[in-house]
């Protein structure tokens, strides 16, 4: 190879001409192992529904007249359900092995039912939070499970092509969602518009609930290695598969104070977008909004492997995130919906783009043995903040304040990714010289 078309990164490995990124990136896919491979399928079902679920679930809600501000008490509800569970769902993990984890939370899908058919505010608080706790069990045993089932030459594209299908097929759901519940109540001849029949939303909800849950059939056929080794649930009660406790409490502070911030905006961004009598978006064009973002942070995610090679994993984290703020101010500031929808679009992508970089690192910075423990850690320090916040910001909402919670969230954006940055800019050059050290 010329030199020309040779570079070296941060840790001194070679960087390959773009052509050759490309074939490596899918040489790595396709040697992936036939679990990985059943995992993905699961998540092409799972991503199409929770598009539809998450475009429109409360757009239903608001249908059926309920305030903004009992939207975000739900989500209150879901999200520090499913953040108090989650180090809990790490233990689990550890002791049943994440398959098993998956298939429990799969039935998550289940509870969502009520949801969509017992509108009555006490039923639906404890449906939500009911949903958040059995769904956080898949969640926790996502990344554990793809650490498992990838070797560390792989790993970084299998989280991002499944967290990039993920959100392909949240793609098709979010644009298909904001068609829906139209389309049903036109062939039904049912009123359509902000105050038609809910008939239409009740069906796509239904549908998506089926697609989420049809994807128990390719985890079943997962095969987990006969070495999976069971610990004792005493031991992991008391925490003593942490062997690492100062990377974890590095992770879970930047992860906090980005989860309070994000609690102000992201679960309320459909609302945001109807509500605002500058822009009273409708539900066809915020499924098209929410389409775009997915596509627009699919094609980031597939990128951030090559990115992660050229910068390092957590330097390329803390990069996307700081391009990320100004556009949180533009959503909330543009004069009208186009502008708004190109800064949330932008916003979207290069805040999650490197998530599944992040992730990543997290898995390669603990040992096994407390893979799922950290990861349910992760999921309850993002959770709890962004649970209190989501409350907050739909009162805020209610009252017409759509600037204020935009605001929050930039600033506490801003300290996250600063810390995080401080935390683990030169934590691969460490881990390498370490693992050197120790081969020599």
């Amino acid at each position: 190879m010329s030199k020309r078309f040779m570079v070296t990164n941060l840790l001194g490995e070679k960087a390959l001409h773009p052509s050759s990124r490309v074939t490596r990136y899918f040489q790595n896919l396709s040697m992936l192992s036939r679990n990985a491979k059943l995992y993905l399928v699961a998540t092409v079902l799972t991503g199409l529904g929770s598009g539809i679920w998450g475009v429109i679930f409360n757009l239903y809600l608001r249908q059926v007249n309920f305030q903004s501000d009992f939207i975000g008490i739900m989500s209150t509800a879901s999200i520090i359900a499913t953040g108090s569970i989650a180090l809990l769902a790490g233990l689990l993990c550890e002791r049943i092995g994440p398959k098993r984890t998956i298939l429990i939370g799969l039935m998550a899908n289940l509870v969502n039912v009520a949801q969509i058919w017992v509108l009555q505010p006490t039923t639906l608080l404890i449906a939500s939070s009911a949903s958040g706790l059995i769904g956080t069990l898949s969640w926790v045993a996502s990344a554990p499970f793809m650490a498992e089932n990838s070797r560390p030459e792989e790993r970084t594209y299998l989280f991002s092509f499944a967290w990039a299908l993920m959100i392909i097929m949240g793609v098709a759901g979010s644009y298909v969602g904001g068609v829906m519940p139209t389309l049903f109540n036109t062939m039904l001849g049912l009123p359509t518009g902000v105050k038609g029949s809910a008939t239409g939303y009740r069906v796509a909800l239904s549908i998506s609930i089926a697609l989420s849950f049809t994807a128990v059939l390719p985890i079943l056929l997962i095969r987990e290695g006969k070495n999976l080794q069971k610990q004792k649930m005493a031991d992991l009660l008391n925490l003593r598969n942490i062997k690492s406790p100062r990377t974890i409490i590095k992770f879970m502070i930047p992860t906090a104070i980005i989860g309070f911030g994000a609690g102000f905006i992201v679960p309320l961004f459909n609302v945001f977008f109807r509500d605002n009598t500058k822009f009273q978006a409708t539900d066809e064009q915020i499924g098209i909004m929410s389409s775009l973002s997915s596509i627009t942070l699919g094609i980031g995610t597939l990128v951030a492997p090559a990115l992660s090679r050229r910068l390092t994993k957590a330097r390329s984290v803390a990069l996307c995130e700081y391009l990320s703020m100004p556009f949180i101010m533009l959503t909330t500031l543009s004069p009208n919906l186009t502008w708004a929808a190109t800064a949330f679009i932008a916003r979207n992508a290069l805040m999650n783009m490197a998530g599944p970089i992040g992730t990543t690192l997290q898995m390669e910075l603990v040992t096994p043995a407390e893979r799922a423990t950290t990861n349910g850690l992760m999921v309850m320090a993002d959770n709890i903040p962004r649970g209190i916040t989501v409350s907050v910001s739909g009162a805020m909402m209610t009252k017409s304040d759509f600037f204020t919670p935009f605001l929050f969230t930039t600033v506490t954006y801003f300290m996250a990714s600063s810390l995080y940055f401080m935390f683990f800019r030169n934590a691969e050059v460490k881990k390498a010289k370490a693992s050197c050290s120790s081969g020599s």
